[in-house]
Parts: structure tokens; sequence; C-alpha cells
């Protein structure tokens, strides 16, 4: 069959005659590198009503002069296999159709977005994003992986990932060549590490924030393979710790904690001195265990002791999950237990915004481009909420607000001050508790979640099933707890004791 017949189908030979819809290929505008090599005419052209994303991806293909993907590795021979072989690979695509990913035959999708066909349909079309594909891994670490964050421009241009474990320590890795480098390991608590974060004071600091069950906040300072013991945080809490998140604000640095019992707590990190972190760091290591102590005594020296600018109760039950606020340096946004989220204003810790849910909130995190916060919860359930308040957002808000209109079938949708729940749970989600939900650095459309039933997920929010789902942790019955995300990779931890690294590019 030759690539005129094979694309007039669909990908399908049936020998049927199918009704026709005129669509345009319109590039999406978030590819900026090689759009001439993507870019298609937009003139409508006639394809097959019932053609799905698989079908119009071999047709740009064919379009860009590209090999056209076939069902079989071997395809039978014909006149044009030597031009077959000189032609590019196949690229996967992905259609946006009114702003939503296609998933459904083109004349299915089209009735669903009550879009008529009487005109030529606008299809945006980019590359899809592959699979997760697992890389590498540590080795066995002596207990559970309850936290992690990536950050990145350390030392090392691929960044720097660091996990908490139940075991009370702070452990850092290098991926370098798709390779995982342990580098330093630091026991801090006596009880696990509930909670981290980490920020990028300098070309050199890395600051590291944990909280823990044993109700101690602390922060290390990082450079390049030494860690240092930098201040503690007292007076602010109780309970155990089970969130944090910090932001560089001008010329300081602010943190935020929240507790088992709800409360909330707004600290300013002291500098860090270049000169006192060079004379006290010191390099510990997974096989220095008898170095330790002497090493953490040694800092303890300078240690600062900070008091909090702010401790109020702000939720009724454990704090799970905080970020600081894309909109103003002001806003400080918290999800807890108690099935709700708020907005601070860190200026007077007064309460801007409530939004109540019906489910516990497990972990949040923010859009990369908006406050609009993905939270995971313990009925299998990943949830959008719209926490933006005042008014004159920007272009980028727009185009997310947009994508959040939309209404499916065992999704409810709503916009501000509304809870906005776009991830169907049957079938199609998750199995088990939803641990932990990050959203992309680079693609505010784009997130990932881990669970108990020991998956990771990638999720585009402009659909209501996962783009792929892949398995975070090797033993059946183990649980996934954490996830991070890195240059072009995703990190994940869990009761397996293992971190994990898997490739996850465009």
């Amino acid at each position: 069959m030759s690539d005129e017949e094979r694309i007039d189908s669909g990908g399908e030979d049936d020998g049927v005659d199918e009704t026709k819809i005129r669509v345009s290929f319109v590039l999406a505008k978030s590819i900026r590198h090689d759009r001439s090599s993507l870019e298609l005419p937009s003139e409508p052209m006639a394809v097959p009503a019932t053609i799905r994303k698989k079908g119009l991806s071999a047709v740009v293909n064919h379009l860009l002069d590209r090999k056209v993907p076939t069902d079989g590795e071997n395809s039978p021979d014909s006149d044009d296999d030597s031009d077959e072989e000189e032609r590019l690979p196949a690229i996967p695509f992905d259609f946006l159709l009114n702003d939503r990913l296609l998933r459904l035959p083109l004349d299915s999708a089209a009735r669903k977005e009550g879009l008529s066909t009487e005109h030529a349909l606008e299809l945006q079309y980019f590359p899809a994003r592959l699979p997760p594909r697992r890389e590498d891994e540590s080795e066995t670490l002596p207990d559970w992986i309850t936290s992690m964050s990536f950050c990145s421009g350390s030392k090392n241009d691929e960044g720097v990932l660091f996990t908490g474990g139940a075991d009370g320590a702070i452990r850092s890795f290098f991926s370098h060549d798709g390779r995982l480098q342990p580098v330093v390991t630091a026991s801090c608590h006596t009880s696990p590490i509930k909670c981290l974060s980490t920020i990028q004071q300098s070309d050199a600091n890395t600051l590291v924030a944990t909280g823990s069950l044993d109700q101690t906040l602390i922060t290390h300072t990082c450079k390049g393979g030494a860690m240092k013991l930098h201040a503690l945080y007292s007076g602010g809490h109780t309970n155990s710790i089970g969130s944090v998140a910090m932001k560089n604000d001008g010329g300081e640095t602010l943190m935020s904690s929240g507790d088992w019992d709800g409360g909330l707590s707004l600290w300013r990190i002291p500098g860090v001195s270049a000169e006192s972190n060079d004379e006290n760091a010191t390099a510990l290591t997974k096989k220095s265990k008898g170095n330790r102590g002497s090493a953490n005594s040694s800092s303890v020296a300078k240690l600062q002791e900070v008091k909090p600018l702010h401790s109020i109760k702000a939720h009724s039950s454990s704090i799970s999950g905080l970020e600081f606020g894309f909109e103003s340096p002001t806003k400080l946004l918290t999800g807890g237990w108690d099935h709700g989220l708020k907005v601070y204003d860190t200026n007077r810790m007064d309460c801007i915004l409530t939004l109540n849910g019906s489910r516990v909130i497990t972990s949040l995190s923010r859009c990369s481009n908006s406050d609009v916060v993905a939270t995971s919860s313990p009925d299998c359930a990943v949830r959008l909420w719209d926490l933006r308040t005042g008014a004159g957002e920007s272009g980028n808000v727009k185009t997310m607000d947009k994508s959040l209109r939309q209404s499916h079938k065992g999704a409810y949708v709503a916009m501000r001050g509304q809870l906005a729940e776009i991830f169907s749970t049957v079938g199609l989600s998750h199995l088990g508790w939803v641990s932990s939900v990050q959203w992309s650095p680079n693609d505010p459309f784009v997130l990932a979640s881990a669970s108990h039933d020991g998956s990771l997920k990638v999720w585009d929010i402009r659909s209501t099933t996962p783009l792929h789902s892949v398995r975070a942790v090797k033993k059946k019955g183990e649980k996934a707890l954490c996830l991070a995300f890195g240059h072009d990779m995703v990190y994940t931890g869990g009761s397996d004791c293992v971190v994990s690294q898997f490739a996850c590019k465009i």
C-alpha cells in the first residue's frame, strides 16, 4: 500500500468509503525550536471522519516528508522502499482540538466539543511526550524514601537531587550521563523526615530545608560535595512537621512550614556566609558513618537558632502541602487533611481565600506560570484547583484558564473560587492512595503523580486520562511515596528504599 493510500484510510485498509472531514494543521505555539522543520501549510485537507491520533500523526509525518509509521516492523516490499529509507524518522505527534487533547475519533471529538464540521477544523499539533523510561536506580538505602526535591544550577549542570529518608538522613545525588551518583549523606533528624525543600541561593550554595516527625525544622547548606548544618528553627511548632516551602524574595529567603495540628509558621532564613561555609563544611558520605558525629558537632558551634516571623493555626488538621504564590510574592498557598485549600497574605498572615473539597489532601504542587495547583488524595484522584485571586491575569494565566473550562463525563470543572476536578478516577487513574503530585517546571500543562499502587503517571491537564503510566517500584506491593522533576528526568522514591531515575523527554 502506498503512503497516500495508507494516509487516506487513516492507517487502516478496510475497503469501505468513509465520510471525510476537512482539517487544517497548525503547529502549536509552544514549539519554539525547529519550527521551520515541523511547520505545515495551513490549507485545509480532507481526512477520514473516524481518524484518530495515530492516523493523524501518520498524515503529518507524510506531509513533512518523513517516514510514515506502520503497525508492523516489516512492511511489504514496494517501489517506494528506497525513498522511504532516505526519509527522516517518523515523529509521534499529539493533537489539540478546541484546546483539548484528541483522544476520540475526530468526528466524535468534534461533536463532544460542539464544533461544526461544515467548516475546516483547526488541529494544533506538536511532538508527543514520550513515555518515561527507567534509566538508573540507586543502591538500596537503609530506609524508606519519604521526600525529595531537585535543585538545578548547583555544581553540576544537570542539577542535584536531594532525598529525605525515614532514617532521618538527607542524601544527594548527581545525575550524569544517565547515571545516578551518590554524593552526600547527612544524618540530621532522630525520626523520619516528612518534608524536604531546596532552593538555589547562589551559584555555589544550595539551601536544603527538612521537617521531621521529631518536631524539628532545620536547614543545611550544600556546596559541591559538602553539606553543613545551617540553622535550627524553633518556637513555631509543637508537633510533627509535614510540609515546607522556600522562596527567594529580593535579597532574603523566606520559608513556610506546616505541622500535624494545622499550625503554619513563616520564617526568614539567615544569610549564608560563603567564608564560614568554606571553613566549616564537611563532606559526608554513606561510607563515612564514623565521622558523622564529629562533622555535626563542628558545625553546631556556629549553628543559628531562628524564631518565626508568624505562627498561626491555619487548618484544623495536618498541613500536607505548601507553595508560595506565582501572582504575588506575598501569597502563600496551603492544603491540608481538613479537605481545604487556603491562600494567605504573608504580610499579615490573613486568609484571603478558602476552598473546601471533599477529600484529604496528601500533597500540593503549583503550576509554573499561575496559581492553579494540583493536589493528590487517598481516593486515588488527582485534582486541580484555581487559587488565583484579583484581576489582571497575564496571557499565560488566560491560556491555563481556558484549559480548565471544558466539562467531561465523570469530572467536575469550575473556575475561580471553585474546585476543578479534571481527572476521572474510574479505570483511568491510580488504584491506591496518591502520595505525591508534582507539576513540570517547564511545561504548564504537564504534571506527574506517584501512588501507593506503585505507579508513576504523567498527565496533561488537557485530557482526563494519563499520558503514560509506568511502574515506579519494581517489587509488587511496594509503595511510591514521592517524586521530583529534573532536567528531562523524573525521580521517584518509596518503600522499596530505592531512588529510581526515569528519562522523560519530549
